[in-house]
């Protein structure tokens, strides 16, 4: 009888000591004396004791005497690890854990291993306690939260990074960009990620930008090009553009690195008489965020010279004399684009300077563009020196020359420039009513146009004028959410498609600004946004600014039907809001 009791239990230890091995835990049960009644031969894997204080029957405290005696420290705080330990206070803080309900932790025995321990108390009062190694997973647990700090690490220097950085991936559009990026176009992050450089700049420079990056991904080979960028608000930034292959292909992206140089391109170099010369040269157009005011700027200065000092200038050497530095990169920046050597002073003791300077060496200049707000600029235009003097007058030009604008009501046509030329102001009763009854505004006011169209980029132009005029669509297109504005007031469409990332105001801005001025007309334009990607963020971005629905990029003759149809309802089916 006894016989068959023992061979049954020899069965259950050995079934149990396999289930031990299966699950890779170690099992040890103490009675409600702390004597050991079993211990899996696993044990010894964790704590490499004498066999003999595995045998039933030991007591708990030897047990842990003899942990101790071996080397291993488990229980003790990190901060207290590097001090010497008493032997019965580890001991006795071991057996009090021992005497928990529940008992569960993760020590760690040596240099690299971790155990997982736990320990519960039955109603018997024995205690199970069972020990998993869990090595491998503490160390990917430290190794991903070392990689998670290093990434946090790395994204903070990025972003705090004074020289733009954006990276792309395989299909060139933007997955990241730092703020000195997002400065040049003045926008939020969001408004660049998931889209490509053919919503940021114009078409001849996206193009460029592309077949750069292209070449840059398919060869691995890194490309240095030196670029001249104008920012959203009109400034110049002069950069050393390096492009990065990071990765293997096909698991590779595109990191561009712009080195800002416009402090030592805007350096002076010394000459005779204490004069000074502001030279920047070498530096190829890129990604340039267009400024209306820039361009209306240019246009007034470029009015006030002969046709013959802008035609054939290739090669010739010019002097421009301003003390106004917005003036003097205006008309430098033109003429070398026309091919002529032009460099720019700032006082007439500077200009004099020069043009001595210029008559000893043998370099001859043939024209002198004068600012007449240049103190002493009548003394320069009777002596000459033997150039010919034009003098212009470019009242206005500064920081103030928006508000003059606006003060003037000059609109934007759709000539040779992105946004045209400037033409003669519009009464203010062309663009302004103030009315609570749609039906009393003039005709020519409520939906003079069918569709308004805002968009940047001249393909997208392009493509929406050719399907919209195929549709038989009467349409304008305006350049940038703040022509948008002053179109949609001018023309009261039926239906404007808004472009979200737009230079000078941005699609979102824009939508805004009509939404709170058709609170005092009391009426309702359909706004479809029309986005690269569509992301949640910016889905969510429109609906809080009124829009009404979105399309994504590329758009087709379907698409544009299908939002014509559910939006611009007919005329006279419109009701006030």
């Amino acid at each position: 009888m006894s016989d068959g009791a023992s061979a049954d239990a020899n069965i259950r230890l050995g079934m149990f000591e396999t289930a031990c091995d299966i699950l890779a835990a170690a099992v040890i049960v103490y009675d409600k004396n702390d004597s050991l009644v079993f211990a899996s031969r696993q044990i010894q894997r964790y704590f490499p004791i004498p066999a003999d204080f595995l045998k039933p029957g030991t007591r708990l405290r030897d047990v842990l005497g003899a942990i101790f005696d071996c080397g291993l420290r488990y229980g003790i705080a990190p901060e207290m690890r590097h001090k010497a330990v008493n032997r019965e206070e580890w001991i006795s803080a071991r057996i009090s854990a021992h005497w928990r309900e529940q008992h569960d932790a993760v020590e760690r025995l040596g240099r690299d291993r971790w155990i997982h321990f736990r320990k519960r108390r039955l109603s018997n009062g024995y205690n199970v306690t069972t020990l998993t190694d869990v090595s491998e997973q503490k160390k990917q647990e430290e190794q991903w939260r070392t990689d998670l700090e290093r990434v946090e690490l790395t994204e903070a220097i990025l972003e705090t990074l004074p020289s733009p950085l954006v990276v792309k991936d395989r299909n060139l559009a933007h997955i990241a960009a730092n703020r000195a990026f997002c400065a040049i176009y003045n926008v939020e992050a969001d408004a660049i990620l998931g889209r490509s450089a053919w919503d940021l700049c114009d078409a001849e420079n996206a193009e460029r930008t592309e077949a750069s990056d292209r070449e840059v991904l398919e060869t691995g080979m890194p490309m240095r090009v030196a670029e001249h960028i104008v920012r959203a608000d009109g400034s110049d930034l002069y950069v050393i553009t390096r492009k990065y292959r990071v990765g293997q292909p096909g698991h590779c992206v595109l990191v561009t690195h712009m080195e800002d140089v416009s402090d030592i391109v805007a350096g002076t170099r010394a000459m005779e008489g204490g004069a000074s010369l502001d030279l920047c040269s070498g530096f190829v157009e890129a990604q340039n965020c267009f400024d209306p005011v820039r361009d209306a700027e240019r246009r007034i200065l470029l009015e006030q010279l002969r046709s013959e000092d802008l035609t054939a200038v290739s090669g010739r050497r010019i002097l421009v004399a301003t003390p106004n530095p917005r003036i003097e990169n205006i008309l430098v920046e033109e003429f070398r684009r026309r091919g002529a050597e032009c460099c720019a002073v700032r006082d007439r003791h500077e200009c004099e300077a020069f043009l001595a300077f210029a008559g000893k060496r043998g370099l001859p200049l043939d024209l002198v563009v004068v600012d007449d707000n240049l103190p002493g600029h009548e003394e320069l235009a009777a002596q000459g020196h033997g150039v010919p003097v034009r003098l212009i007058a470019p009242d206005g030009i500064g920081p103030d020359f928006m508000r003059v604008l606006v003060e003037e009501h000059e609109l934007l046509s759709e000539n040779a420039s992105p946004l045209g030329d400037i033409v003669s102001p519009v009464p203010i009763a062309d663009d302004w009513y103030i009315a609570t009854d749609i039906a009393a505004m003039p005709s020519a006011a409520v939906g003079d146009i069918e569709v308004l169209v805002a968009e940047d980029n001249q393909i997208n132009q392009f493509v929406f004028s050719q399907i919209l005029e195929g549709m038989g669509i009467s349409h304008r297109i305006a350049e940038n959410g703040e022509e948008a504005v002053t179109l949609w007031r001018k023309h009261q469409p039926r239906l404007v498609l808004m472009d979200i990332a737009m230079p000078v105001k941005n699609g979102i801005d824009a939508a805004i600004e009509i939404r709170e001025a058709e609170k005092a007309l009391g009426i309702h334009t359909p706004i479809v946004a029309v986005t690269a990607q569509a992301l949640n963020v910016d889905m969510q971005n429109c609906m809080d600014a009124g829009m009404d629905d979105y399309i994504t990029k590329p758009v087709s003759p379907d698409m544009i039907e299908a939002i014509y149809r559910r939006y611009a309802v007919p005329r006279e089916e419109r009701s006030v809001a």
